[in-house]
């Protein structure tokens, strides 16, 4: 069930009690049925006693919840302002500030920004497990910048590579864009030392094919990706504060990635 293509009526209305988010979530932890994480056995006892079942495996008696080794683990939220909070962040064509989804799910606002912090950094852990493949497009960007043309970094400018799986079709498959912090802060260059980090920490070490173009002055036709590092800016920029920005800035640092 890929619930991110839905409307926000189509949400509510399906996941419209706790009931049916448990449902949900039953399903998605275990899709054939109820398997024990410790000895594969496939028949549990139910204790729902509590706010939210309990299954002991009738073999071995280990205990699990529908929400261990998850996000939502240790969490007295509901499921439905849960759900609802991933769906919003899942969204591609708008985000979501902690102000906006307080609101939404009717929260308190350090209650949405827990909720976001934690989705955000479960997006981190899995584009650390998830490099690129196959033939590799890598380009430089800039994000905010203002009019300078200069070989001097203003300080709004925050230097970006933009890294790209392409497939036979010369189409983007998957991309990671990463912040490049410089070793002198007023240097508008990407050294080959950070292409190597980048290389190193985002793409798959059986990768042969290799193309990089990260001088700022090459012609934009030779810079492919700038296109979505465009659209990136853009929904930074209408999505968030300035001091959403500057908390969003420390996470893009350690992770971005965009599936297509």
């Amino acid at each position: 069930m890929n619930i991110s293509s839905w409307s926000l009526e189509q949400f509510h209305s399906h996941f419209s009690s706790e009931d049916a988010c448990i449902l949900y979530l039953y399903q998605s932890k275990w899709p054939t049925g109820f398997c024990c994480p410790r000895c594969d056995h496939r028949h549990a006892y139910i204790t729902t006693t509590r706010r939210l079942p309990l299954y002991e495996c009738s073999n071995c008696r280990h205990q699990v919840s529908l929400l261990a080794g998850t996000i939502m683990e240790g969490s007295r939220t509901q499921l439905c302002k849960w759900l609802l909070a991933i769906f919003l962040v899942s969204r591609t064509h708008i985000g979501t500030t902690a102000t906006e989804l307080s609101q939404l799910i009717k929260v308190t606002y350090k209650t949405a920004w827990l909720i976001l912090q934690k989705i955000r950094t479960s997006i981190q852990q899995a584009d650390n497990h998830c490099p690129l493949t196959g033939s590799i497009l890598i380009n430089s960007a800039i994000y905010g910048r203002p009019f300078n043309p200069t070989v001097h970094r203003h300080p709004q400018e925050q230097l970006l590579l933009i890294g790209s799986s392409i497939d036979q079709a010369a189409i983007s498959t998957m991309i990671k864009i990463k912040h490049v912090i410089p070793n002198q802060p007023h240097t508008k260059h990407i050294t080959k030392s950070d292409t190597y980090s980048f290389q190193q920490k985002h793409i798959d070490p059986m990768v042969e094919t290799i193309e990089l173009v990260t001088g700022f002055y090459t012609s934009k036709k030779q810079r492919p990706l700038l296109e979505f590092a465009k659209q990136v800016s853009t929904w930074l920029s209408t999505t968030f504060t300035v001091s959403d920005l500057n908390i969003f800035k420390r996470i893009w640092t350690n992770s971005a990635i965009v599936s297509i």
